[in-house]
């Protein structure tokens, strides 16, 4: 799945530009699944380019805020993203980027009820995406067009419009932007109370965004769905749809839609009698955004009957009035005649000299409008310099902490590598002792003894004979416990060679064969960590021959850039070495040496034998 491949690419690339890449198309993938994930994708991406100075990908990411922004009902940011877009568009002279820019401030101005400015900024796109041939851009363009001709009731060019639309989409298989063509095309039948035409459009739609797991869509048009139902006076059917519509807008915060579908709920009440219910959601309206004139014209009507069935006189005849004020601001003569207009010149391509005219007195009042605003924007970026001031405050002193927390958890670790190396120190110093002992003490008396004995086996003493024999075995086994204790191959041979001899010593000494194996680059450590290799190796091979009833024991050592692994398996009976009732002093060591080396185990035991694996990686050691 291309999110997942992206969210990897993020997570392992060391190229801020690539990461930067991959996260801004994330924010692009996830704005109709999770718009709050979107921008923190999107705000990860442009702060990389900042970082990188690259003018391109900051404005590609403007885009992405504007869309951003417009799905979550803030137009006023959208327009502002959009314009910083379209102006880096300007300078490169990119015209498909200048398309795309203004028919994204169509899509705003449209929400916002703004037909004339929507449908200027709409041809504007269509002219671009028309002269390169680009068939997409044409296919979005006209469905967008139809919407904004069925707003102003003007069904036959909105029908001719999204009819176009279908036949690209359908030729490219594009099926986001066909749902939304099919969508819209279910709009204009319900309008004209042809519920089963606009019934059967609405049921493709949502069978596409569910299909392409478009969220946003699938809010939209079960809500549109719901607007059949209660036309046809099912409202319990329309209910199950209005409240999926909720839910999935609460869940991903699609905001600008929350307010009419709050607005259409409270209808679907009153009609079936719970008027209590009903008030409840249409004052729960004003708690959300209330994106375009269109939506608050909706929403004074229905408050309007809600009051009106209450017997509220007053409420009833303020609604009344403002669903007037509304209705008359979008559908006003001069309104009209102005779309009327735009639509003559997009078909003609003529200029307009009094619409220019228009936009220039507009933009003088938007300018005059921005001076008496500049101290007000003053005040506010004095208090975001505060609150970054605050932020940047809290972040160098979590920093610092955390600093400090890695030096405690360094200091104690190695404090506790001291200890462990204190203790094998001392453990091998003793070994030693031990074995001078052994080898001075106890050797040379049993030598002392066996040539006294030796001396009367001229008199053919069986039993003396006997005693002899027993004394040399004796010496042997002296001899094999002090160079078990401190061995000394390794004082005079290389780990490997020291390991090797071990084997052959326990072949030469126990009825068990032993096999020693050795793979890979020469090891060269200090005496202390070769010393723990090889007691780790003694451990587990006395082990096996002491508690696993082992017939062959298979020991293997191999060195590979930074890593040693050591195998040591034998065939025996087994043991659970998690639940090892009482840890005797052999696996307590085995556990201290690895521990020391920092190295990891990994122990598989059962009843066809058992196979420890150590892994150490010398980088640590050094």
């Amino acid at each position: 799945m291309i999110i997942d491949s992206l969210k990897i690419i993020t997570q392992t690339t060391g190229n801020d530009s690539i990461k930067a890449t991959a996260y801004g198309k994330l924010g692009w993938l996830t704005i109709n699944r999770d718009v709050e994930r979107a921008k923190a994708y999107v705000d990860s991406s442009y702060a990389l380019f900042q970082k990188l100075n690259d003018q391109n990908g900051m404005a590609v990411n403007d885009y992405r805020y504007g869309v951003i922004n417009r799905v979550s009902g803030n137009y006023a940011s959208a327009l502002e993203s959009m314009d910083k877009y379209l102006t880096y568009a300007e300078i490169k002279s990119d015209s498909f980027n200048l398309a795309n820019g203004y028919y994204q401030k169509g899509v705003i101005y449209s929400l916002q009820g703004d037909y004339e400015r929507s449908l200027k900024e709409y041809h504007k796109a269509l002219n671009i995406y028309e002269a390169q041939n680009n068939a997409t851009g044409i296919g979005f363009t006209l469905n967008s067009l139809g919407i904004v001709y069925k707003n102003l009731k003007k069904y036959p060019e909105a029908i001719e419009s999204y009819q176009r639309a279908v036949k690209i989409h359908e030729k490219n298989e594009d099926l986001n932007n066909l749902a939304n063509v099919y969508n819209s095309i279910g709009a204009v039948y319900a309008e004209q109370n042809k519920s089963d035409l606009a019934l059967e459009y609405y049921n493709k739609t949502l069978a596409i965004d569910i299909e392409i797991q478009n969220n946003w869509g699938t809010a939209k048009v079960s809500k549109n769905i719901a607007l059949i139902h209660i036309d046809k006076k099912k409202y319990n059917e329309a209910l199950k749809f209005l409240n999926n519509a909720l839910e999935i807008q609460k869940q991903h915060n699609y905001s600008s839609e929350i307010a009419e579908t709050l607005a259409q709920l409270s209808k679907a009440y009153m009609e079936l009698g719970d008027l209590d219910q009903s008030e409840s959601l249409i004052k729960q309206v004003s708690q959300h955004k209330i994106p375009s004139k269109k939506v608050h014209q909706d929403v004074h009507l229905q408050a309007f009957s809600l009051y009106d069935k209450l017997g509220n006189t007053r409420q009833a005849l303020y609604h009344h009035k403002k669903y007037t004020v509304y209705k008359d601001s979008i559908f006003n003569e001069n309104n009209i005649k102005n779309i009327n207009t735009l639509q003559v010149q997009y078909e003609t391509e003529k200029k307009d000299k009094a619409l220019l005219q228009q936009q220039l007195q507009i933009e003088q009042n938007e300018n005059a409008l921005r001076k008496k605003k500049t101290q007000y924007n003053y005040m506010t970026g004095i208090a975001i310099f505060f609150l970054l001031s605050v932020l940047l405050t809290w972040l160098i002193y979590r920093q610092r902490q955390k600093r400090k927390d890695q030096e405690i958890l360094t200091l104690k670790r190695e404090h506790q590598i001291k200890t462990l190396e204190t203790l094998i120190e001392g453990e091998e110093k003793e070994r030693l002792r031990i074995a001078k002992e052994l080898h001075d003490g106890v050797n040379g008396d049993l030598s002392a003894i066996k040539f006294k004995l030796v001396s009367l086996q001229e008199m053919n003493n069986r039993v003396i004979n006997e005693a002899v024999e027993m004394i040399d075995k004796s010496c042997q086994q002296v001899r094999a416990i002090s160079h078990n204790l401190i061995p000394p191959s390794l004082e005079s041979f290389s780990l490997v060679e020291a390991i090797d001899m071990f084997c052959q010593n326990i072949n030469n000494s126990y009825d068990i064969k032993v096999d020693f194996h050795f793979i890979g680059n020469s090891i060269n450590l200090r005496k202390k960590e070769e010393v723990n290799i090889f007691r780790i190796i003694q451990e587990l091979v006395s082990n096996s021959i002491k508690h696993a009833e082992a017939s062959e024991i298979n020991v293997q050592m191999s060195h590979r850039e930074q890593s040693i692994f050591i195998i040591v398996e034998d065939d025996g009976k087994g043991f659970d070495f998690n639940n090892v009732k009482s840890e005797g002093i052999g696996l307590m060591n085995l556990r201290s040496r690895v521990e020391f080396l920092q190295a990891e185990m990994d122990v598989i035991s059962n009843d066809k034998g058992t196979s420890f694996t150590i892994e150490i990686d010398t980088q640590k050691l050094e």
